[in-house]
């Protein structure tokens, strides 16, 4: 579950995307925090910087779990402004389970399904005067 906090106008919300977490800075809540320092810590070593970088113009930055639990991420534009968000994150919901293909018998029965309704349709166009 992702929590945005707020600290002298900087807002920082990391989101689950596929494998990945996406982490987005703004200053109040409009303004995006662009080019800010990124430091994240991975629960299995909580003292050493999992990943650093820099927020990109539009305030985003992306990175890949590799392990469950609570991941840390610091926003500090450098200016006076800091701020600090949690992830918990499980591993679910990754690419594999959002694109799972649908079964051949489904397309099937989908198809006959959009058939013969339409062709109900087409029916009932048709005597809708008559009766």
């Amino acid at each position: 579950m992702a929590v945005a906090l707020q600290a002298h106008d900087l807002a920082v919300l990391p989101r689950a995307a596929g494998e990945s977490v996406i982490v987005t800075a703004n200053y109040g809540g409009t303004e995006p925090a662009a080019f800010c320092q990124v430091s994240v810590f991975s629960p299995a070593r909580a003292e050493a910087e999992f990943q650093t970088g820099r927020t990109d113009a539009r305030g985003r930055f992306a990175f890949l779990p590799d392990v469950s639990g609570k991941w840390r991420v610091i926003v500090d534009d450098e200016m006076g402004h800091r701020q600090e968000a949690t992830i918990d994150w499980t591993g679910a919901g990754g690419p594999a389970a959002e694109t799972a293909a649908q079964p051949a018998w489904q397309k099937a029965l989908m198809g006959g399904s959009l058939l013969l309704g339409l062709t109900g349709l087409w029916l009932w166009w048709r005597v809708r005067g008559k009766v």
